[in-house]
Protein backbone atom coordinates (compact mmCIF):
# COMPACT_ATOMS: atom_id res chain seq x y z
CA UNK A 1 0.00 0.00 0.00
CA UNK A 2 1.38 3.43 -0.89
CA UNK A 3 1.20 6.38 1.38
CA UNK A 4 0.90 10.03 0.44
CA UNK A 5 1.89 12.65 2.95
CA UNK A 6 2.41 16.38 2.96
CA UNK A 7 4.72 18.13 5.31
CA UNK A 8 2.97 21.07 6.90
CA UNK A 9 5.97 23.34 6.49
CA UNK A 10 5.57 23.02 2.66
CA UNK A 11 1.78 23.35 2.85
CA UNK A 12 2.12 26.52 4.84
CA UNK A 13 4.28 28.06 2.14
CA UNK A 14 1.73 27.23 -0.57
CA UNK A 15 -1.21 28.41 1.52
CA UNK A 16 0.58 31.60 2.52
CA UNK A 17 1.47 32.28 -1.14
CA UNK A 18 -2.20 31.89 -2.17
CA UNK A 19 -3.40 33.95 0.80
CA UNK A 20 -0.89 36.71 0.02
CA UNK A 21 -1.95 36.93 -3.63
CA UNK A 22 -5.61 37.02 -2.60
CA UNK A 23 -4.93 39.65 0.07
CA UNK A 24 -3.32 41.77 -2.64
CA UNK A 25 -6.67 41.41 -4.43
CA UNK A 26 -4.99 40.40 -7.67
CA UNK A 27 -7.81 38.00 -8.45
CA UNK A 28 -10.30 40.80 -7.79
CA UNK A 29 -8.40 43.08 -10.15
CA UNK A 30 -8.66 40.45 -12.89
CA UNK A 31 -12.37 39.97 -12.23
CA UNK A 32 -12.96 43.73 -12.07
CA UNK A 33 -11.04 44.20 -15.32
CA UNK A 34 -13.20 41.61 -17.09
CA UNK A 35 -16.42 43.17 -15.81
CA UNK A 36 -15.22 46.66 -16.83
CA UNK A 37 -14.28 45.42 -20.32
CA UNK A 38 -17.67 43.74 -20.69
CA UNK A 39 -19.43 46.98 -19.68
CA UNK A 40 -17.33 49.05 -22.12
CA UNK A 41 -17.99 46.62 -24.97
CA UNK A 42 -21.73 46.68 -24.22
CA UNK A 43 -21.73 50.48 -24.38
CA UNK A 44 -19.60 50.63 -27.54
CA UNK A 45 -21.90 48.19 -29.34
CA UNK A 46 -24.97 50.44 -28.90
CA UNK A 47 -26.22 52.83 -31.58
CA UNK A 48 -25.58 56.51 -30.98
CA UNK A 49 -21.86 56.79 -31.39
CA UNK A 50 -20.83 59.74 -29.25
CA UNK A 51 -23.32 59.18 -26.40
CA UNK A 52 -22.54 55.48 -25.89
CA UNK A 53 -18.83 55.98 -26.59
CA UNK A 54 -18.73 58.54 -23.77
CA UNK A 55 -20.49 56.11 -21.44
CA UNK A 56 -18.02 53.37 -22.41
CA UNK A 57 -15.05 55.66 -21.82
CA UNK A 58 -16.40 56.58 -18.38
CA UNK A 59 -16.33 52.96 -17.11
CA UNK A 60 -13.60 52.50 -14.53
CA UNK A 61 -12.38 50.05 -11.93
CA UNK A 62 -11.10 51.13 -8.53
CA UNK A 63 -9.39 48.96 -5.94
CA UNK A 64 -10.51 49.79 -2.40
CA UNK A 65 -8.83 47.63 0.23
CA UNK A 66 -10.18 44.10 -0.13
CA UNK A 67 -12.70 45.01 -2.82
CA UNK A 68 -12.89 46.28 -6.37
CA UNK A 69 -15.54 48.72 -7.58
CA UNK A 70 -16.54 48.82 -11.25
CA UNK A 71 -18.81 51.64 -12.38
CA UNK A 72 -19.38 54.63 -14.61
CA UNK A 73 -19.22 58.31 -13.73
CA UNK A 74 -21.24 59.39 -16.78
CA UNK A 75 -24.31 61.35 -15.64
CA UNK A 76 -26.69 59.28 -17.80
CA UNK A 77 -25.25 55.81 -17.11
CA UNK A 78 -27.54 54.95 -14.19
CA UNK A 79 -30.55 56.51 -15.96
CA UNK A 80 -29.99 54.24 -18.97
CA UNK A 81 -29.38 51.16 -16.80
CA UNK A 82 -32.40 51.52 -14.50
CA UNK A 83 -34.75 53.93 -16.30
CA UNK A 84 -36.96 56.41 -14.47
CA UNK A 85 -38.22 59.98 -14.78
CA UNK A 86 -36.40 62.77 -16.58
CA UNK A 87 -37.63 66.20 -15.55
CA UNK A 88 -37.04 69.83 -16.35
CA UNK A 89 -35.32 71.72 -14.93
CA UNK A 90 -32.66 69.07 -14.66
CA UNK A 91 -30.44 68.46 -11.68
CA UNK A 92 -26.84 67.37 -11.68
CA UNK A 93 -23.61 68.19 -13.47
CA UNK A 94 -24.99 68.29 -17.04
CA UNK A 95 -28.18 70.22 -16.23
CA UNK A 96 -28.81 73.43 -18.14
CA UNK A 97 -31.77 74.72 -16.10
CA UNK A 98 -34.16 74.59 -19.08
CA UNK A 99 -37.87 74.96 -18.33
CA UNK A 100 -38.80 72.07 -20.62
CA UNK A 101 -37.34 68.98 -22.24
CA UNK A 102 -37.04 69.15 -26.03
CA UNK A 103 -38.02 65.91 -27.71
CA UNK A 104 -36.95 65.93 -31.36
CA UNK A 105 -39.57 65.33 -34.06
CA UNK A 106 -39.34 64.86 -37.83
CA UNK A 107 -36.20 66.33 -39.37
CA UNK A 108 -34.74 67.21 -35.96
CA UNK A 109 -35.04 63.56 -34.92
CA UNK A 110 -33.62 62.20 -38.18
CA UNK A 111 -30.59 64.51 -37.95
CA UNK A 112 -30.22 64.10 -34.16
CA UNK A 113 -30.40 67.86 -33.63
CA UNK A 114 -30.72 69.85 -30.46
CA UNK A 115 -32.28 73.32 -30.58
CA UNK A 116 -28.93 75.00 -31.31
CA UNK A 117 -28.49 72.80 -34.39
CA UNK A 118 -32.04 73.52 -35.55
CA UNK A 119 -31.52 77.30 -35.18
CA UNK A 120 -28.80 77.18 -37.82
CA UNK A 121 -31.31 76.15 -40.50
CA UNK A 122 -34.69 77.26 -39.10
CA UNK A 123 -36.36 80.21 -37.45
CA UNK A 124 -37.97 78.61 -34.37
CA UNK A 125 -41.29 79.60 -32.83
CA UNK A 126 -43.52 78.10 -30.14
CA UNK A 127 -47.07 76.86 -30.75
CA UNK A 128 -49.36 75.76 -27.91
CA UNK A 129 -52.35 73.61 -28.79
CA UNK A 130 -54.51 71.19 -26.80
CA UNK A 131 -52.18 71.40 -23.80
CA UNK A 132 -49.11 70.57 -25.89
CA UNK A 133 -46.21 72.89 -26.61
CA UNK A 134 -44.37 72.36 -29.88
CA UNK A 135 -41.40 74.23 -31.33
CA UNK A 136 -41.93 74.72 -35.05
CA UNK A 137 -39.33 75.84 -37.52
CA UNK A 138 -39.56 77.74 -40.78
CA UNK A 139 -36.59 77.56 -43.12
CA UNK A 140 -34.25 80.51 -43.11
CA UNK A 141 -34.08 81.65 -46.70
CA UNK A 142 -33.31 84.78 -48.61
CA UNK A 143 -36.05 84.23 -51.14
CA UNK A 144 -39.38 85.92 -50.62
CA UNK A 145 -41.28 82.64 -51.00
CA UNK A 146 -43.21 81.54 -47.97
CA UNK A 147 -42.27 78.09 -46.80
CA UNK A 148 -44.33 75.77 -44.63
CA UNK A 149 -43.33 75.48 -41.03
CA UNK A 150 -42.67 72.03 -39.63
CA UNK A 151 -42.74 70.66 -36.07
CA UNK A 152 -39.22 70.11 -34.76
CA UNK A 153 -39.50 69.61 -30.99
CA UNK A 154 -42.17 68.58 -28.51
CA UNK A 155 -41.72 70.38 -25.19
CA UNK A 156 -42.50 68.45 -22.00
CA UNK A 157 -41.87 68.95 -18.31
CA UNK A 158 -41.35 65.25 -17.56
CA UNK A 159 -40.95 61.94 -19.39
CA UNK A 160 -40.41 58.38 -18.19
CA UNK A 161 -37.45 56.61 -19.70
CA UNK A 162 -37.54 52.83 -20.07
CA UNK A 163 -34.61 50.92 -18.61
CA UNK A 164 -32.03 50.04 -21.26
CA UNK A 165 -29.59 47.85 -19.30
CA UNK A 166 -26.06 48.02 -20.66
CA UNK A 167 -23.97 47.09 -17.61
CA UNK A 168 -23.36 43.33 -17.32
CA UNK A 169 -25.82 41.53 -15.09
CA UNK A 170 -27.10 37.99 -14.60
CA UNK A 171 -25.41 35.38 -16.80
CA UNK A 172 -23.27 37.96 -18.60
CA UNK A 173 -21.86 39.16 -15.27
CA UNK A 174 -21.24 35.60 -14.10
CA UNK A 175 -19.35 34.79 -17.32
CA UNK A 176 -17.18 37.91 -16.94
CA UNK A 177 -16.37 36.94 -13.33
CA UNK A 178 -15.53 33.38 -14.39
CA UNK A 179 -13.21 34.67 -17.13
CA UNK A 180 -11.45 36.90 -14.61
CA UNK A 181 -10.93 34.04 -12.17
CA UNK A 182 -9.72 31.72 -14.93
CA UNK A 183 -7.37 34.41 -16.20
CA UNK A 184 -5.94 34.82 -12.72
CA UNK A 185 -5.51 31.04 -12.30
CA UNK A 186 -3.49 30.87 -15.53
CA UNK A 187 -1.19 33.68 -14.41
CA UNK A 188 -0.84 32.36 -10.84
CA UNK A 189 0.21 28.91 -12.03
CA UNK A 190 -3.15 27.12 -12.12
CA UNK A 191 -3.57 26.35 -8.43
Amino acid sequence: MSEVSVEMRHANLVISKIAKSLSNAKVLERVGGEVANEARNNAYSRPGRSFWRNIGKSVSMQKKGQSVIVGSVHEAAAQKQFGGPIEAPGKGPGALGAKALTIPLGEARENRWNTRDAKEKFNLFLVKSNGKSILFGSLKSRSKKKREAQPLFLLKKRVMQQADPWFPEGGQLERAISRGIEDYRKIAGGF
